[in-house]
């Protein structure tokens, strides 16, 4: 049975309590996921995630944006891996905002994250290959 846990104008939590799986949608036009707006938003996030403790996290950001600004620092400083590497799920699907799909040194980051880290991370353009890696074990 899926639940809705939480609803603002940007985001949505849902959980699927027979299948132990979170998702998390952030809506379109959220803006900029680094922005000091949503700072409210992502405790609320880290905090449900962590009293349910999902056994696997979906993150839909693709309505969002990513921008780098001199005052968000450098891309290497505000990886999303930051926001959900250290939650109980195992394995946590990032639908990512199109435009940091074109950042060419996020596969870097990505890959040194997951090496020494227990919960793995994967970041996807779109809903369906998320979807289908967080059906694997």
């Amino acid at each position: 049975m899926i639940k809705e846990i939480f609803d603002n104008p940007v985001l949505t939590i849902r959980h699927d309590e027979d299948k132990n799986y979170m998702t998390v949608k952030w809506k379109a036009g959220c803006g900029n996921i680094l922005s000091g707006e949503y700072t409210g938003e992502t405790d609320i996030i880290r905090d449900k995630i962590r009293n349910i403790a999902p056994e696997k996290l979906m993150v839909d950001m693709s309505g969002c944006s990513y921008s780098i600004t001199t005052e968000t620092g450098p891309w290497y400083e505000n990886t999303l891996f930051s926001m959900y590497g250290d939650l109980p799920p195992g394995r946590v699907a990032i639908i990512l905002p199109f435009n940091l799909v074109m950042h060419a040194s996020f596969d870097a980051v990505t890959a040194h994250e997951n090496l020494d880290h227990k919960t793995k991370i994967q970041y996807f353009k779109d809903h369906e290959q998320a979807a289908d890696w967080l059906k694997k074990s």
